[in-house]
């Protein structure tokens, strides 16, 4: 159920981005915001998602004229906005698994190539480039003994196989939020050895 709105605490927030209230605001509508989330975008990390809703508010409160009986509820226009959210990082994760996907595919081309003695496909240079530094990132990823196999298992399944979070939690007999937490740092691991390499090239 969605919280009612208190326009006295939209008006106190919305002049004062620093406002105590602002607690109070993430705290009333945080769970339902999470629960729509994992209803409609459930490959998605509910917490990043709801961070960037309520930074995006904080910056449009202070214009934001609460009318319902012109602009409808507030309800409506904050699904709107942790919709538009939502939209915007199930296409970065897309663009993201299509990079992962991509680099994968030319390491097993490469494999298949080399035991056929064939040659794989030809591509751009800046391509190649760009695969060539993203193999030796995962390369390093995987080999780092101090990421746990079945992180390594989770980033694997949800970052490259684009298996749901909750599939694979119950795989490998973990909770959804454990599945989240370690696909993040693991993801966040990976692109700072993608940007080291980057720059050492």
């Amino acid at each position: 159920m969605v919280p009612t709105t208190s326009t006295t605490l939209l008006r106190q927030i919305g002049g004062d981005v620093r406002h105590a209230r602002w607690a109070e605001f993430i705290a009333r509508y945080a769970a339902t915001c999470r629960q729509y989330l994992r209803r409609h975008f459930p490959s998605l990390e509910a917490d990043d998602i709801l961070q960037e809703t309520f930074s995006a508010l904080a910056q449009a409160l202070p214009n934001y004229h609460y009318a319902p009986e012109e602009k409808g509820h507030f309800r409506n226009y904050l699904v709107g906005v942790l919709r538009n959210k939502a939209l915007m990082a199930l296409r970065k994760q897309k663009r993201d698994a299509e990079i992962l996907a991509g680099y994968v595919d030319s390491m097993e081309s490469r494999r298949l190539g080399g035991e056929m003695g064939g040659t794989r496909p030809c591509a751009s240079a800046t391509d190649d480039w760009h695969k060539a530094v993203f193999e030796v990132a995962l390369q390093q990823l995987m080999a780092d003994p101090a990421i746990h196999d079945r992180t390594k298992q989770i980033f694997i399944r949800t970052a490259i196989r684009q298996e749901t979070p909750d599939a694979v939690a119950e795989a490998l007999g973990v909770s959804r939020n454990v599945v989240d937490q370690q696909k993040r740092r693991t993801l966040a691991k990976f692109k700072a050895l993608v940007t080291a390499l980057k720059e050492a090239l």
